[in-house]
């Protein structure tokens, strides 16, 4: 965390710097007159290290400091080739490219950090609560096969969907530090995860997705008993976390013939069973009070 700070200092500190003499007017008149292209330039580079490094960090994904200094380099010549045109003396142009150089090595530091802290989290959350959630990319022919054999014997195939209700859960974490909030959200789902591998069968295969939400595959299983399982598992959840997640399911061949039809009809019904509920309670709340 203590590098992390460091880095995000320094990458604020550099590009605070070189606004701040870029206009400075003496510094432009007499020494170099930096081209507006370039501070956008220097922006896209920061935002895009950011926001795509730290996710493909997290994914695995291995980038050296020199590639993506090299990238954006090239990106800088050839946008300056066939874009922008030499409208600088070339002294100004070889600067602004060490500058761009530095801020792609700066904001790419500080991207790979934020993804190593999110992989580390992710670890720490699943040490705490261990599991058998596979991701969903990775089981696409385990799906298949699945899929397959119940279409050969006819026999039934049901699938469930589980969300987190973050709105709920950021009522109740109100007053925490945003890095508390995703602390506790990493370790909740990691916790949903074990009470939905503890309460599935053996046959049963859960599957996560790149945004939180799971997928309970249940070979031999029809929709009451898939019903019947969802509404043990938000049970479970409930008494365990005091937190709600939204659920909705799809059954093979009834409703869908593969399993991203399958998946989309049971997304469609996430937020059903919850609105549903709180008709009943509203309702209930009304006669009690008539």
């Amino acid at each position: 965390m203590s590098e992390l700070k460091i880095s995000i200092t320094i990458l604020v500190s550099y590009v605070t710097l070189v606004l701040g003499i870029a206009n400075v007017d003496t510094f432009q008149s007499s020494v170099i007159d930096f081209s507006p292209a370039f501070f956008v330039l220097v922006a896209i580079i920061v935002f895009s290290e950011l926001m795509i490094t730290g996710n493909l960090i997290r994914q695995g994904v291995k980038i050296s400091y020199y590639t993506v200094i090299l990238f954006w380099m090239i990106v800088y010549i050839l946008a300056w080739a066939f874009y922008f045109g030499n409208d600088r003396p070339i002294q100004v142009q070889v600067i602004q490219l060490l500058l761009v150089a530095i801020s792609a090595g700066l904001a790419y530091d500080v991207g790979k950090r934020i993804g190593q802290m999110d992989r580390t989290l992710e670890g720490l959350s699943s040490s705490a609560y261990p599991n058998r959630a596979r991701d969903i990319k990775d089981a696409r022919d385990l799906i298949a096969a699945e899929i397959a054999r119940s279409r050969r014997y006819h026999h039934p195939l049901s699938i469930l969907t589980f969300r987190l209700n973050r709105q709920r859960n950021r009522r109740t974490w109100k007053g925490h530090e945003p890095l508390e909030i995703d602390m506790l959200e990493r370790f909740t789902i990691a916790k949903i995860s074990q009470i939905l591998s503890d309460l599935a069968r053996n046959t049963d295969i859960v599957l996560r997705d790149k945004d939180g939400q799971f997928v309970l595959l249940c070979p031999e299983t029809d929709t009451n008993n898939a019903t019947n399982l969802a509404e043990r598992i938000s049970a479970a959840v409930d008494e365990s976390l005091n937190t709600e997640i939204n659920w909705g399911s799809a059954a093979f061949p009834d409703e869908a013939l593969t399993f991203d039809d399958l998946l989309q009809t049971a997304r469609r019904r996430l937020s059903s069973h919850t609105n549903d509920k709180i008709v009943i309670e509203n309702l209930g709340t009304k006669e009690n009070n008539d």
